[in-house]
């Protein structure tokens, strides 16, 4: 059994009739009728039966046009994917975690000007769109997680605040030193967010231990509890914080910053289209 075999199966199935079939194939009818014995022969069952000038399926020809249409419509969409692929027509799967998809990841594939590319966005924790990256499922994530194993490249930096609400005694000040917090109740993010590991480093390098009240996921979240004045938490500069009742307090004395990074595979194969929108990352790095 082999693709053409199927093929001419599926043909003279939809034709009921051997020498339209063939036409439509371009091959001859003795051909054509030779592939479909040596099918049936294979199968060890009849696929056709006469029905006037015509041929029509048998119960077990029905039952394996069922079973094959849908494998050979997969392979030649396939097919046709490939090809648009080595043409610079392609979808790339970018993942980000959800700090750059409020306007760096929008802005980035906004100002990429290639009709022929599509995009499928994925937001995520740092270390599963690593891991989603790793199993080939993402083409290209930005994040904060560095690995040995990965291409990165550092694309988009920002500074940390303390925030906390616009009726807190701190509020009124511009810039303050981390140890002013360490007796409040602090808010921070869940131990597999990839920006925790630098908030505990922030923390442990200025020495303070401060009382962890909770453990949020999300920035708007975050910023919401500190809003109602549940407690104050370090966080990244984010636009988002702008919307929300708090104030952003520089620290003193840390020059440290977040940093995030573009990410891919090392040492595989590079569509034209993938190439092309990584220029555009290179060129478009804030």
């Amino acid at each position: 059994m082999n693709l053409y075999q199927l093929r001419y199966f599926t043909t003279l199935a939809q034709e009921e009739h051997y020498t339209k079939a063939a036409l439509k194939l371009h091959i001859t009818q003795p051909s054509l009728t030779h592939a479909i014995h040596l099918l049936e022969d294979e199968l060890d069952v009849a696929l056709f039966e006469k029905k006037g000038r015509n041929v029509v399926l048998t119960k077990y020809g029905k039952l394996f046009l069922k079973e094959i249409e849908p494998i050979l419509n997969r392979l030649d969409d396939s097919i046709e994917n490939i090809k648009q692929i080595s043409k610079g027509k392609e979808t790339l799967n970018i993942g980000f975690v959800r700090r750059l998809g409020m306007s760096y990841i929008p802005q980035l594939i906004s100002s990429f000007q290639n009709e022929n590319v599509a995009f499928q966005c994925h937001s995520g924790f740092s270390y599963d769109l690593i891991h989603d990256l790793k199993k080939n499922d993402l083409d290209i994530v930005c994040s904060y997680v560095d690995d040995q194993d990965i291409f990165f490249k550092p694309v988009v930096t920002q500074e940390f605040y303390v925030i906390v609400s616009l009726n807190h005694p701190l509020a009124k000040n511009d810039e303050i030193d981390l140890k002013q917090i360490e007796d409040l109740p602090f808010i921070t993010f869940t131990k597999n967010s990839g920006i925790r590991p630098m908030i505990d480093h922030l923390l442990e390098k200025s020495k303070i231990h401060p009382h962890i009240s909770m453990e949020l996921e999300e920035d708007e979240v975050v910023g919401g509890f500190v809003g109602h004045d549940l407690g104050v938490a370090i966080v990244p500069d984010m636009a988002v914080y702008d919307l929300l009742p708090i104030k952003k307090i520089k620290i003193k004395d840390i020059d440290e910053k977040q940093t995030f990074y573009m990410a891919y595979l090392k040492n595989t194969q590079k569509s034209k289209a993938f190439l092309e929108f990584i220029e555009h990352v290179n060129c478009d790095v804030l």
